[in-house]
């Protein structure tokens, strides 16, 4: 049974059809891409699976039971948690501040001890700079911050959006490492990514995602070897 299952998923915002009746599958331990252009509806997807935007149809399976316009709290809860895009952490806040606050679901004192500790293990640079505030770190650092923010509820899903957008090529060839790690950790992975090329390196399997339908699907290394993405999203055949 797969990890995430979603089932002919349309999203709608008025007359705009965002996306218009996905269906694809994530098993457990893999990490799967969603390419497309800009507005071809892959955060709008993941937002639908975090309950941050609410489908028109469809469902949404997690761990078998529906999650379908679950509350976001709630699906945190279940085991599902998002990096968003551009980062978002609160920048008056201090790095630990910033980490305490992505295990706002977690009782236990216990488990947010230990999620800051793995985070601290993961990106030691966020133990260095863990009283400093989240706004004075770099866009690399805060991209880290961001993930390990996710991390904090030790999420079953690793939702991705965009996580090497505006870094330096070599940040961004830390932070795709630290995705293999993470998976390796046991931690499956959903990504959203324009470096299509990286993305597709280090990915199990993959959707391309145009204009809210889903067109192609193959393994990572299939679609980095077919014409039409190497075309599309790969610079051409350089």
């Amino acid at each position: 049974m797969p990890l995430l299952e979603v089932k002919d998923l349309s999203v709608s915002f008025g007359v705009i059809k965002a996306v218009k009746g996905i269906s694809f599958t994530i098993n457990e331990g893999e990490i799967v891409t969603l390419i497309g252009a800009n507005g071809a509806g892959k955060t709008t997807t993941m937002n639908a699976i975090t309950g941050v935007v609410k489908s028109q149809s469809g469902d949404i399976v997690f761990n078998g039971s529906s999650i379908t316009n679950s509350n976001p709290a709630d699906i945190v809860k279940k085991g599902i948690s998002m990096s968003p895009e551009g980062r978002q952490v609160f920048p008056q806040m201090t790095v630990r501040e910033n980490l305490e606050l992505g295990a706002y679901t977690v009782k236990d004192k216990e488990v947010t001890k230990n999620g800051i500790r793995n985070a601290y293990e993961l990106f030691p640079i966020l133990k260095e700079r863990a009283f400093q505030q989240a706004g004075t770190l770099s866009g690399g650092e805060q991209q880290m911050l961001a993930v390990a923010r996710a991390l904090m509820v030790n999420p079953k899903l690793l939702l991705l959006d965009e996580p090497s957008l505006g870094l330096a090529p070599l940040i961004v060839q830390n932070i795709f490492n630290l995705i293999l790690k993470i998976r390796d950790m046991g931690t499956t992975v959903l990504l959203v990514e324009q470096n299509a090329r990286m993305a597709l390196s280090i990915s199990d399997r993959g959707y391309v995602l145009e204009t809210g339908k889903i067109v192609l699907d193959g393994t990572g290394k299939e679609l980095m070897n077919n014409p039409k993405v190497i075309d599309a999203y790969l610079g051409g055949l350089s």
